[in-house]
């Protein structure tokens, strides 16, 4: 915990963005390539791990409870059903099973990145990198456009309970649903795509200048200690597996 700083207004991160950049490419690697037994199926354990521990530093309880339960019924059926079964079945649960687990991990991860880091804090991150703006421009709006784009879309759940439209609702059924919500936003992902790249032209990403900034942006023991960890995943998946 001492590593990391909550406030209610903003998710904050002492880990370096550079840091949860590179442990969600080891985690979606790791979880997409390693398979049910051995040292795969630990490598498994300690990818889905750590976005439950990240959920519990920013005080999403609930969510890293969903997670873990969803988490521990996918690895029990990994390392227990799967290599028990065969035929149909094991076809079935592999597919069913294995395909969902491969995304989940580094989804929840993802989820932590975006909630715990400032656009600010990325854009940083990567003029130290010496990144193109190129690179760096579509990114910072990318970092805003998941939360604003999740912003829109409760607002449209919360009208569509308030005039009775939904699955429990009085009005219409599935297909009312989807197009209530899908309708609307779409409208609202064109809108906020163009409101963001603005916003983001505004203040002067795209002028070639210095840009100074007052967030605090640094490599920690502890975020080259899990970029070791990142990076000896890496390695054994890629080249010693």
């Amino acid at each position: 915990m001492q590593y990391f700083q909550y406030t209610d207004e903003n998710y904050k991160s002492v880990l370096d963005p550079r840091t949860k950049l590179i442990m969600l490419i080891a985690i979606n690697v790791v979880v997409m390539m390693t398979g049910f037994t051995g040292i795969d199926y630990v490598l498994r354990i300690v990818c889905a791990a750590i976005p439950f521990v990240c959920f519990f530093i920013i005080h999403k309880p609930k969510a890293a409870l969903i997670y873990g339960a969803v988490c521990a019924v996918m690895l029990f059926t990994e390392g227990f059903i799967i290599p028990n079964t065969n035929g149909a079945l094991n076809l079935v649960v592999v597919f069913t099973t294995g395909a969902f687990s491969r995304f989940l991990a580094g989804m929840a991860f993802a989820y932590y990145v975006f909630a715990s880091t400032t656009v600010s804090e990325f854009i940083t991150a990567m003029k130290r990198m010496h990144m193109p703006d190129v690179i760096t421009i579509p990114l910072s709006v990318m970092f805003r456009f998941f939360p604003t784009l999740g912003e829109e879309a409760s607002a449209i759940s919360d009208a569509m309970r308030m005039r009775g439209i939904g699955l429990g609702g009085t009005k219409g059924g599935v297909l009312s649903h989807v197009e209530y919500i899908m309708v609307p936003l779409m409208m609202s992902t064109l809108r906020i795509g163009d409101e963001l790249s603005a916003a983001s032209l505004t203040k002067g990403l795209d002028s070639g200048k210095p840009r100074t900034h007052i967030c605090r942006v640094g490599m920690g023991v502890h975020d080259w200690l899990l970029v070791v960890l990142s990076i000896g995943m890496l390695v054994y998946m890629l080249f010693l597996r």
